[in-house]
């Protein structure tokens, strides 16, 4: 889509005309009514002119949010429609909202009216993004634990009672049981060597010089393989929690020396021979409240994703039409910057032909070559771009 201004040289009916005239082989005209809108001093013009081209790109960006987040939810490459009707029957058919945005307020107030409420939809469209994407987050991390390999998944809600009951679960004084999840590549290796995992952990040595002797805190002989799934084996051991070292005399009294816990150590052992020691707390029936859990979070993702596509359509037209109420109110700016007042100006809307674009660029560059100054003519404007001699605005609808 192309809007174009060109000033009326007889009536705006016979400029019509001939742009009409001019451009009925590479596109399709639409007339547009743009009210007066106040137009201030010069400088206010000239100041809006430069803002306008980023506020553009900034309401552009949030409407091609709204698009992507509503094709990415509903699976579809439809577009979304505007206030009922397709957005190229929006565009083409277009007209002033009157009531949303007064034409006798000052053209500054107006862009700011417009760019403000793109401004909260964004906001609100950020707000509803990041808490969706927290909970896809949270149920992604559930399915990993519930259904990953044992290596990363939660043994509390993954491993199941029927197992656990054929487990003598040891946790005493000096005692526990633990879980490690060997990769199948390591299994044998595991179980040649287990009962050497952290050997230099407890201290054997006699009395008086117990760190002269060192081991593993593993019971040799305790392993044993509990659940293998498709990458690897889970195996419970009984490792010894804790021992005090060395105590000493202070005056007659003998004070003991400090308990040393060997639960966080040996897990470290483990895992720099690529191990997992898994944490598991026993309670029965978590396996059932896990899947509960599960499906209570995949039910609230499917709520806030249908919520959140409803939100994207609600709020779709009135992004979208925010902004070509942005792209109008930048072609009229520049048709008083070029042309002057009174206004004195017609305005359309052109639906370009497939591969047509440059053909019609030439049409209406020869039909207003007259309006190009000489010293001006195949120069670039600022920025860039190529000085054409009549006011336009690009308008790309993917």
């Amino acid at each position: 889509f192309l809007f174009v201004t060109v000033p009326n040289t007889d009536s705006a009916d016979t400029t019509l005309r001939n742009l009409h005239r001019a451009s009925s082989s590479s596109a399709t005209l639409f007339k547009i009514d743009v009210p007066v809108l106040l137009v201030g001093t010069l400088d206010t013009l000239m100041n809006l002119s430069d803002d306008l081209a980023k506020q553009d790109m900034a309401v552009e960006s949030v409407v091609k949010k709204i698009e992507r987040t509503h094709q990415d939810l509903s699976k579809t490459e439809g577009s979304i429609p505007v206030n009922g009707i397709s957005r190229e029957h929006f565009t083409c058919n277009f007209a002033w909202d009157y009531a949303k945005y007064p034409h006798k307020r000052p053209l500054k107030e107006l862009v700011t009216l417009v760019t403000s409420g793109v401004a909260s939809i964004e906001e609100e469209l950020r707000n509803l993004s990041t808490t969706l994407a927290d909970k896809a987050s949270s149920l992604s991390e559930m399915r990993r634990k519930k259904a990953g390999s044992m290596l990363v998944s939660d043994l509390s809600s993954t491993l199941p009672d029927s197992v656990v009951s054929q487990i003598n679960l040891l946790d005493t004084e000096y005692l526990k049981t633990v879980f490690v999840a060997v990769p199948k590549s390591l299994k044998q290796t595991f179980l040649s060597s287990y009962h050497t995992i952290g050997s230099d952990l407890v201290s054997y040595g006699p009395s008086g010089s117990r760190d002269s002797l060192k081991g593993s805190p593993c019971v040799p002989g305790s392993a044993k393989c509990v659940l293998e799934d498709f990458e690897s084996s889970l195996f419970t051991l009984t490792i010894l929690k804790s021992q005090y070292t060395s105590g000493h005399y202070v005056g007659p009294s003998f004070k003991s020396g400090p308990s040393l816990d060997f639960l966080d150590l040996f897990s470290k052992a483990c895992r720099d021979k690529r191990y997992v020691m898994k944490e598991y707390t026993h309670s029965p029936g978590a396996e059932s409240r896990s899947k509960v859990v599960l499906e209570e979070g995949e039910a609230k993702v499917e709520h806030m994703q249908a919520s959140l596509g409803r939100w994207c359509k609600a709020h779709y037209g009135e992004a979208f039409t925010s902004w070509v109420h942005l792209k109008v109110i930048r072609v009229f700016i520049e048709s008083v910057l070029r042309y002057g007042l009174p206004v004195n100006s017609t305005t359309c809307v052109y639906q370009v032909k497939a591969g047509k674009g440059d053909v019609l660029q030439n049409q209406l560059v020869e039909m207003f070559k007259h309006l190009s100054p000489e010293e001006d003519d195949g120069e670039k404007e600022e920025g860039g771009e190529e000085f054409l001699p009549y006011v336009c605005q690009k308008f790309t609808l993917d």
